[in-house]
């Protein structure tokens, strides 16, 4: 199939995507020794220490930032685009309005809350009997962090969620007791509108994303503190395209902003285009098929318009390095949440996805990298081209 016949397939089917709520997905981790990380899409990583015991996060897994429950915060987490590194200030230092920020507040009391991209998770020491915060706040998750003698009540959780409504209950610390799950269950029974079913992973991760929904239905999540292990077939397709994707990278990110936004005299589109269009393709069929197996994942529509007479840039004041990271940001969305992909044979149709099957859809990712990466590479040899 030519190169030409591929794009116009590309284009035809991401036409009948159906596009979720609005928000990028947040991943909630929880990892051995009392540590939870949350991860977020433009690539900011935060560890809490749920317990003054609590094994070094920085030795579990990669971070950031790592605040602990027995701190004091009212700091945000934040790296603009065209930075290299992310920067950690109190809010009285910061001065800036990202979007993409997070932040962290705490009064050192046993209690932590973190907002971003319109997600407010909170993580409470299960001992904090007197955590109190405005009961207007809602939050969307409630960690409970315990010790190994922690003295959690039914009566201190239904507080909690009464004051607070969340729509998540997570359990963390060194161990989830059957006895903390019982007493959580206790708790919220008390709330008639709760949904008492208990989500279960197998897994260390969990997804949640901003949601409209008011009605206060708590629902306990229960997870391992192991993380998903793919099947040896499916990595191997998996490094396969991500490989792709880190030699297309090495390519955009040499180049300037003024190179980016070169306009060919032949009327082909620009070295941006490119790297929005592969970077966009590959977050919309990946995020079609989470989306479908869980509406956490919102099916997340980047893509440029496909003729140059109709394109406008997306970010015209990112250089390349920044185009790259856009491109390793949607790389690592994939692997994030491919624990949704369990069960699904690479050789049948993934969910909520127009590809004949999952293999076909990997595979090409990884030409449609090569392909797109190598067109752009002709570009430098076109009259004006800036050096």
């Amino acid at each position: 199939m030519s190169r030409h016949l591929i794009c116009i397939a590309l284009l035809l089917l991401s036409c009948t995507s159906i596009h979720a709520n609005q928000g990028d997905p947040i991943a909630v981790r929880r990892w051995p020794g009392g540590v939870v990380s949350l991860e977020t899409h433009w690539g900011l990583r935060l560890a809490i220490e749920t317990a003054d015991d609590a094994v070094n996060a920085g030795e579990k897994t990669v971070t950031d930032q790592t605040v602990s429950l027995s701190g004091t915060y009212d700091h945000v987490l934040f790296r603009q685009a065209n930075a290299e590194s992310s920067s950690w200030l109190p809010v009285s230092e910061a001065k800036i309005n990202d979007p993409n920020q997070l932040r962290a507040e705490s009064t050192g009391q046993g209690v932590i809350t973190i907002t971003v991209d319109g997600v407010v998770i909170r993580v409470v020491d299960g001992d904090a009997a007197d955590a109190s915060i405005d009961a207007a706040d809602r939050v969307d998750v409630l960690i409970v962090a315990t010790a190994a003698e922690s003295s959690l009540t039914q009566q201190r959780v239904a507080k909690w969620v009464r004051q607070w409504r969340p729509r998540f209950v997570i359990p963390m610390g060194q161990e989830t007791t059957d006895e903390t799950v019982r007493i959580l269950q206790d708790a919220i029974k008390s709330n008639k509108e709760a949904n008492n079913d208990i989500i279960r992973q197998t897994h260390n991760t969990f997804a949640v994303s901003h949601s409209e929904n008011k009605t206060s239905q708590p629902q306990i999540v229960v997870l391992s503190d192991v993380a998903w292990s793919m099947p040896d077939e499916l990595e191997a397709e998996f490094q396969q395209m991500e490989h792709a994707c880190r030699e297309s990278q090495k390519v955009f990110a040499s180049l300037s902003v003024e190179q980016l936004n070169f306009r060919p005299e032949n009327g082909t589109h620009t070295p941006r285009w490119n790297a929005e269009h592969m970077m966009g393709r590959q977050l919309l069929f990946f995020s079609q098929i989470y989306h479908a197996i869980d509406p956490a994942i919102p099916t997340l529509d980047l893509n440029p318009k496909q003729m140059p007479p109709d394109y406008r840039f997306a970010h015209p004041d990112w250089d390349g390095a920044e185009e790259a990271r856009q491109m390793q940001r949607v790389s690592d969305f994939c692997r994030r949440f491919a624990y949704l992909l369990d069960g699904v044979e690479l050789d049948t149709k993934a969910p909520g996805s127009r590809w004949p099957t999952l293999r076909a859809l990997l595979k090409q990712m990884q030409r449609h990298y090569g392909e797109h990466t190598s067109n752009t590479e002709k570009k430098f040899d076109l009259p004006g081209f800036p050096k």
